[in-house]
Protein backbone atom coordinates (compact mmCIF):
# COMPACT_ATOMS: atom_id res chain seq x y z
CA UNK A 1 0.00 0.00 0.00
CA UNK A 2 3.02 2.00 0.76
CA UNK A 3 3.25 3.41 -3.05
CA UNK A 4 -0.50 3.41 -3.54
CA UNK A 5 -1.31 6.97 -3.83
CA UNK A 6 -5.24 6.95 -5.08
CA UNK A 7 -7.80 4.14 -4.23
CA UNK A 8 -11.61 4.04 -4.17
CA UNK A 9 -13.78 2.36 -1.37
CA UNK A 10 -17.59 0.37 -2.86
CA UNK A 11 -17.32 3.99 -4.85
CA UNK A 12 -20.84 5.00 -6.79
CA UNK A 13 -20.86 7.93 -8.47
CA UNK A 14 -23.75 9.96 -10.37
CA UNK A 15 -25.49 12.76 -10.45
CA UNK A 16 -28.50 13.94 -8.00
CA UNK A 17 -27.57 10.80 -5.73
CA UNK A 18 -28.69 8.85 -8.77
CA UNK A 19 -25.54 6.39 -9.56
CA UNK A 20 -24.59 6.16 -13.29
CA UNK A 21 -21.75 3.39 -12.33
CA UNK A 22 -21.60 1.62 -9.04
CA UNK A 23 -18.40 -0.95 -7.79
CA UNK A 24 -15.98 1.45 -9.38
CA UNK A 25 -12.99 0.05 -7.12
CA UNK A 26 -9.60 0.80 -8.28
CA UNK A 27 -5.82 2.07 -6.97
CA UNK A 28 -3.32 3.85 -8.70
CA UNK A 29 0.60 3.86 -7.95
CA UNK A 30 2.82 7.21 -8.18
CA UNK A 31 3.92 7.08 -11.53
CA UNK A 32 1.54 4.97 -12.95
CA UNK A 33 -0.66 5.75 -16.04
CA UNK A 34 -4.15 4.72 -15.42
CA UNK A 35 -6.40 5.14 -18.86
CA UNK A 36 -10.11 5.20 -18.83
CA UNK A 37 -11.73 3.64 -21.76
CA UNK A 38 -15.58 2.88 -22.80
CA UNK A 39 -17.94 3.98 -24.79
CA UNK A 40 -19.36 7.41 -25.03
CA UNK A 41 -22.19 8.16 -22.08
CA UNK A 42 -20.50 5.17 -20.35
CA UNK A 43 -19.94 7.52 -16.98
CA UNK A 44 -15.51 7.84 -17.04
CA UNK A 45 -15.98 12.06 -17.15
CA UNK A 46 -18.48 11.13 -14.09
CA UNK A 47 -15.40 9.31 -12.81
CA UNK A 48 -12.47 11.57 -13.16
CA UNK A 49 -15.68 14.67 -11.72
CA UNK A 50 -16.48 13.05 -8.59
CA UNK A 51 -12.26 12.03 -8.00
CA UNK A 52 -11.47 15.53 -8.41
CA UNK A 53 -14.26 16.34 -6.16
CA UNK A 54 -16.45 18.28 -8.41
CA UNK A 55 -19.30 15.64 -7.90
CA UNK A 56 -20.08 14.36 -4.71
CA UNK A 57 -19.70 10.63 -4.33
CA UNK A 58 -23.47 8.84 -4.71
CA UNK A 59 -21.77 6.31 -2.36
CA UNK A 60 -18.45 4.84 -0.91
CA UNK A 61 -14.81 6.89 -0.71
CA UNK A 62 -12.13 8.33 -2.55
CA UNK A 63 -9.04 8.07 -0.86
CA UNK A 64 -5.67 10.21 -1.73
CA UNK A 65 -2.41 9.67 0.15
CA UNK A 66 -4.69 7.43 2.89
CA UNK A 67 -6.98 10.23 3.96
CA UNK A 68 -10.76 10.58 2.77
CA UNK A 69 -10.64 12.80 0.16
CA UNK A 70 -13.92 14.69 1.13
CA UNK A 71 -13.09 16.54 4.19
CA UNK A 72 -9.93 18.34 2.74
CA UNK A 73 -9.25 21.63 2.64
CA UNK A 74 -9.45 23.23 -0.52
CA UNK A 75 -5.84 24.32 -0.40
CA UNK A 76 -4.50 21.22 1.05
CA UNK A 77 -6.31 19.43 -1.77
CA UNK A 78 -5.01 21.65 -4.34
CA UNK A 79 -1.13 20.60 -3.24
CA UNK A 80 -2.04 16.82 -4.01
CA UNK A 81 -4.61 17.22 -7.11
CA UNK A 82 -4.49 18.89 -10.40
CA UNK A 83 -6.91 18.57 -12.86
CA UNK A 84 -6.39 19.26 -16.69
CA UNK A 85 -10.08 19.21 -18.96
CA UNK A 86 -10.55 20.33 -22.62
CA UNK A 87 -12.76 22.94 -21.87
CA UNK A 88 -10.92 26.42 -22.92
CA UNK A 89 -10.51 29.11 -19.71
CA UNK A 90 -11.13 32.96 -19.93
CA UNK A 91 -7.94 33.65 -19.44
CA UNK A 92 -8.36 37.48 -21.10
CA UNK A 93 -5.10 39.74 -21.08
CA UNK A 94 -2.72 36.54 -19.51
CA UNK A 95 0.19 35.40 -20.91
CA UNK A 96 1.06 31.33 -20.99
CA UNK A 97 3.31 32.36 -18.10
CA UNK A 98 1.06 33.96 -16.40
CA UNK A 99 -1.50 31.13 -16.74
CA UNK A 100 1.01 28.69 -15.88
CA UNK A 101 1.41 30.72 -12.62
CA UNK A 102 -1.81 30.15 -11.45
CA UNK A 103 -0.46 26.92 -10.48
CA UNK A 104 1.29 28.29 -7.88
CA UNK A 105 -1.84 29.65 -5.78
CA UNK A 106 -1.80 26.40 -3.55
CA UNK A 107 1.16 27.99 -2.27
CA UNK A 108 1.12 32.15 -2.64
CA UNK A 109 -1.14 32.94 0.18
CA UNK A 110 -4.96 35.12 -0.23
CA UNK A 111 -3.08 37.63 -1.85
CA UNK A 112 -1.41 35.46 -4.62
CA UNK A 113 2.28 37.27 -4.82
CA UNK A 114 4.36 35.33 -6.41
CA UNK A 115 8.10 34.78 -4.52
CA UNK A 116 11.01 34.09 -6.63
CA UNK A 117 10.96 30.78 -5.65
CA UNK A 118 7.78 30.91 -7.14
CA UNK A 119 8.86 31.89 -10.80
CA UNK A 120 11.65 29.74 -10.43
CA UNK A 121 8.99 26.57 -10.04
CA UNK A 122 6.92 28.38 -13.32
CA UNK A 123 10.05 28.56 -15.42
CA UNK A 124 11.52 25.36 -14.42
CA UNK A 125 8.03 23.91 -15.26
CA UNK A 126 7.61 25.82 -18.74
CA UNK A 127 10.85 24.32 -19.63
CA UNK A 128 9.99 20.72 -18.39
CA UNK A 129 6.98 20.81 -20.59
CA UNK A 130 8.67 22.64 -23.74
CA UNK A 131 6.56 26.09 -23.04
CA UNK A 132 9.06 28.21 -22.43
CA UNK A 133 9.24 30.15 -26.05
CA UNK A 134 5.19 30.85 -25.24
CA UNK A 135 6.07 32.47 -22.36
CA UNK A 136 5.23 35.91 -23.48
CA UNK A 137 2.48 35.01 -25.49
CA UNK A 138 -1.41 35.82 -25.29
CA UNK A 139 -2.66 32.65 -23.98
CA UNK A 140 -5.76 32.88 -26.37
CA UNK A 141 -3.83 33.18 -29.18
CA UNK A 142 -1.99 30.03 -28.99
CA UNK A 143 -3.22 26.55 -30.84
CA UNK A 144 -4.84 23.98 -29.49
CA UNK A 145 -2.34 21.86 -29.34
CA UNK A 146 0.09 25.17 -27.23
CA UNK A 147 -2.89 25.58 -24.98
CA UNK A 148 -3.21 21.97 -23.80
CA UNK A 149 0.79 21.94 -22.97
CA UNK A 150 0.16 25.31 -21.23
CA UNK A 151 -2.70 23.70 -18.95
CA UNK A 152 -0.57 20.46 -18.48
CA UNK A 153 2.34 22.97 -17.03
CA UNK A 154 -0.31 24.74 -15.02
CA UNK A 155 -1.34 21.98 -13.10
CA UNK A 156 2.42 20.23 -12.62
CA UNK A 157 3.24 23.62 -10.86
CA UNK A 158 0.91 22.74 -8.56
CA UNK A 159 3.42 19.82 -7.50
CA UNK A 160 0.54 17.39 -7.34
CA UNK A 161 0.73 13.50 -6.35
CA UNK A 162 -2.02 12.72 -8.54
CA UNK A 163 -2.91 14.48 -11.78
CA UNK A 164 -6.30 14.40 -13.87
CA UNK A 165 -7.11 14.32 -17.44
CA UNK A 166 -10.30 14.45 -19.39
CA UNK A 167 -10.12 13.26 -23.20
CA UNK A 168 -6.66 15.80 -23.08
CA UNK A 169 -6.14 15.18 -26.53
CA UNK A 170 -9.51 15.67 -28.23
CA UNK A 171 -8.40 18.21 -30.11
CA UNK A 172 -5.19 17.67 -31.22
CA UNK A 173 -3.83 16.88 -34.25
CA UNK A 174 -1.48 13.47 -34.50
CA UNK A 175 1.53 16.28 -33.87
CA UNK A 176 0.00 17.61 -30.85
CA UNK A 177 -1.56 13.96 -29.69
CA UNK A 178 2.07 12.48 -29.95
CA UNK A 179 4.16 15.62 -28.12
CA UNK A 180 1.77 15.64 -25.41
CA UNK A 181 0.97 11.96 -24.56
CA UNK A 182 4.81 11.74 -24.30
CA UNK A 183 5.68 14.37 -22.41
CA UNK A 184 2.61 13.06 -19.84
CA UNK A 185 4.83 9.71 -19.70
CA UNK A 186 8.08 11.73 -18.34
CA UNK A 187 6.53 13.64 -16.58
CA UNK A 188 4.55 10.43 -14.67
CA UNK A 189 7.91 8.44 -14.31
CA UNK A 190 10.48 11.34 -13.89
CA UNK A 191 7.85 13.46 -11.47
CA UNK A 192 6.43 10.44 -9.90
CA UNK A 193 2.61 11.34 -10.82
CA UNK A 194 -0.10 9.49 -10.64
CA UNK A 195 -1.98 10.02 -13.22
CA UNK A 196 -5.48 9.40 -14.43
CA UNK A 197 -7.42 10.44 -17.84
CA UNK A 198 -10.01 9.36 -20.11
CA UNK A 199 -9.06 9.01 -23.41
CA UNK A 200 -11.24 8.13 -27.10
CA UNK A 201 -7.85 6.76 -29.20
CA UNK A 202 -7.52 3.07 -28.21
CA UNK A 203 -4.21 2.82 -30.01
CA UNK A 204 -2.81 5.79 -27.86
CA UNK A 205 -3.98 4.23 -24.43
CA UNK A 206 -3.05 0.76 -25.29
CA UNK A 207 1.07 2.30 -25.47
CA UNK A 208 0.72 5.06 -22.76
CA UNK A 209 -1.35 3.13 -20.13
CA UNK A 210 0.37 0.63 -17.17
CA UNK A 211 -3.60 -0.11 -16.45
CA UNK A 212 -6.97 0.10 -18.28
CA UNK A 213 -10.27 0.74 -16.63
CA UNK A 214 -12.89 -0.41 -18.74
CA UNK A 215 -16.27 0.68 -18.16
CA UNK A 216 -19.69 0.43 -19.79
CA UNK A 217 -23.53 -0.55 -19.24
CA UNK A 218 -23.16 1.01 -15.37
CA UNK A 219 -20.28 -0.54 -14.11
CA UNK A 220 -16.54 -1.32 -14.21
CA UNK A 221 -16.52 -4.27 -16.62
CA UNK A 222 -12.99 -5.05 -16.53
CA UNK A 223 -9.47 -3.62 -14.77
CA UNK A 224 -5.98 -4.64 -15.93
CA UNK A 225 -2.91 -4.33 -18.10
CA UNK A 226 -3.18 -3.33 -21.58
CA UNK A 227 -2.34 -6.73 -22.39
CA UNK A 228 -5.14 -8.38 -20.39
CA UNK A 229 -7.69 -5.33 -21.90
CA UNK A 230 -7.07 -5.38 -25.83
CA UNK A 231 -6.70 -8.99 -26.27
CA UNK A 232 -9.60 -11.58 -28.16
CA UNK A 233 -13.26 -9.87 -28.83
CA UNK A 234 -12.75 -8.14 -25.76
CA UNK A 235 -12.89 -4.69 -27.41
CA UNK A 236 -15.66 -5.11 -29.91
CA UNK A 237 -17.94 -6.73 -27.21
CA UNK A 238 -17.05 -3.04 -24.94
CA UNK A 239 -17.99 -1.35 -27.98
CA UNK A 240 -20.54 -2.82 -29.19
CA UNK A 241 -18.64 -3.91 -32.33
CA UNK A 242 -19.17 -6.43 -34.85
CA UNK A 243 -16.87 -9.84 -33.44
CA UNK A 244 -13.19 -9.18 -34.69
CA UNK A 245 -13.26 -6.17 -36.46
CA UNK A 246 -11.04 -3.84 -33.82
CA UNK A 247 -8.36 -7.06 -34.26
CA UNK A 248 -9.03 -7.19 -38.16
CA UNK A 249 -7.66 -3.40 -38.19
CA UNK A 250 -4.88 -3.59 -35.57
CA UNK A 251 -3.79 -7.15 -35.73
CA UNK A 252 -5.65 -9.76 -36.42
CA UNK A 253 -6.44 -11.55 -39.59
CA UNK A 254 -8.41 -11.01 -42.16
CA UNK A 255 -8.85 -7.19 -43.64
CA UNK A 256 -6.69 -4.68 -41.29
CA UNK A 257 -7.54 -1.98 -42.86
CA UNK A 258 -11.60 -1.85 -42.57
CA UNK A 259 -13.97 -2.16 -39.57
CA UNK A 260 -18.03 -1.10 -38.35
CA UNK A 261 -19.41 0.08 -35.37
CA UNK A 262 -23.36 -0.41 -36.11
CA UNK A 263 -23.83 0.52 -32.83
CA UNK A 264 -23.15 3.79 -32.91
CA UNK A 265 -26.20 5.84 -33.26
CA UNK A 266 -24.74 7.86 -36.19
CA UNK A 267 -23.75 4.90 -38.62
CA UNK A 268 -23.12 6.13 -41.24
CA UNK A 269 -22.13 9.50 -40.63
CA UNK A 270 -20.71 10.54 -44.07
CA UNK A 271 -23.35 10.79 -47.20
CA UNK A 272 -22.64 9.91 -50.67
CA UNK A 273 -20.96 6.38 -49.39
CA UNK A 274 -22.53 3.36 -49.83
CA UNK A 275 -23.26 1.52 -46.51
CA UNK A 276 -21.32 -1.51 -47.20
CA UNK A 277 -18.33 0.55 -48.13
CA UNK A 278 -18.26 3.19 -44.97
CA UNK A 279 -15.62 2.82 -42.50
CA UNK A 280 -15.79 3.73 -39.00
CA UNK A 281 -11.81 3.59 -38.51
CA UNK A 282 -11.51 7.50 -40.08
CA UNK A 283 -14.30 9.19 -38.04
CA UNK A 284 -11.05 11.50 -37.29
CA UNK A 285 -8.93 11.48 -40.27
CA UNK A 286 -5.13 10.61 -39.84
CA UNK A 287 -4.90 13.13 -43.00
CA UNK A 288 -6.34 16.26 -41.13
CA UNK A 289 -2.90 17.00 -39.82
CA UNK A 290 -1.43 17.32 -43.06
CA UNK A 291 -3.77 20.47 -43.72
CA UNK A 292 -4.31 21.58 -47.05
CA UNK A 293 -2.08 18.41 -48.84
CA UNK A 294 -4.94 15.99 -47.39
CA UNK A 295 -6.01 15.71 -50.88
CA UNK A 296 -9.68 15.64 -49.14
CA UNK A 297 -12.95 17.70 -49.44
CA UNK A 298 -13.02 20.46 -46.75
CA UNK A 299 -13.78 23.83 -45.78
CA UNK A 300 -12.67 26.40 -43.13
CA UNK A 301 -15.10 28.13 -40.49
CA UNK A 302 -15.46 31.43 -40.05
CA UNK A 303 -13.06 31.29 -36.79
CA UNK A 304 -10.40 29.77 -39.62
CA UNK A 305 -10.44 25.91 -38.58
CA UNK A 306 -10.21 23.23 -41.04
CA UNK A 307 -13.50 21.74 -41.17
CA UNK A 308 -13.93 18.18 -43.04
CA UNK A 309 -17.28 17.64 -42.25
CA UNK A 310 -18.11 17.02 -45.99
CA UNK A 311 -15.36 14.73 -47.01
CA UNK A 312 -15.84 10.98 -47.96
CA UNK A 313 -12.40 10.83 -48.91
CA UNK A 314 -10.89 7.92 -46.36
CA UNK A 315 -14.11 6.45 -45.92
CA UNK A 316 -13.90 4.65 -49.12
CA UNK A 317 -12.33 1.53 -49.63
CA UNK A 318 -10.60 2.10 -52.87
CA UNK A 319 -8.96 5.08 -50.84
CA UNK A 320 -7.14 2.91 -48.10
CA UNK A 321 -4.08 2.58 -50.20
CA UNK A 322 -4.05 6.18 -50.72
CA UNK A 323 -4.45 6.79 -47.24
CA UNK A 324 -1.65 4.30 -46.04
CA UNK A 325 1.12 5.53 -48.51
CA UNK A 326 0.98 8.72 -46.84
CA UNK A 327 2.06 7.51 -43.88
CA UNK A 328 5.68 8.44 -43.89
CA UNK A 329 4.31 12.02 -44.38
CA UNK A 330 2.56 11.54 -40.87
CA UNK A 331 5.50 9.97 -38.83
CA UNK A 332 7.11 12.70 -40.07
CA UNK A 333 5.16 15.36 -38.77
CA UNK A 334 5.03 13.88 -35.38
CA UNK A 335 8.47 13.75 -34.88
CA UNK A 336 8.63 17.49 -35.41
CA UNK A 337 10.34 17.17 -39.04
CA UNK A 338 7.88 18.55 -41.00
CA UNK A 339 7.73 22.56 -40.43
CA UNK A 340 5.48 23.75 -43.45
CA UNK A 341 1.90 22.53 -42.00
Amino acid sequence: MDDIILHTKDLAVGYGGQAVLRDVTFSVRRGEIMTLIGPNGAGKSTILKTLARQLSPVAGCVYLGGEDLAPMHGNALARQLAIVTTERPRAELMTCADVVATGRYPYTGRLGVLSPADRDAVADVMALVHVTELSGRDFSRVSDGQRQRVMLARAVCQEPDVLLLDEPTSFLDVRYRVDFLTTLRALAREKRIAVVMSLHELDCAERISDTVLCVRAGAVDRVGRPEEVFTGDYIEALYGMEPGSYRAFFGGAGDRRFFQNRACESFPCHGGVDEADFNCLFCFCPLYALGERCGGSFHYTEKGVKSCVDCAFPHRRENYERVLARWPELSALAKGKDHGV
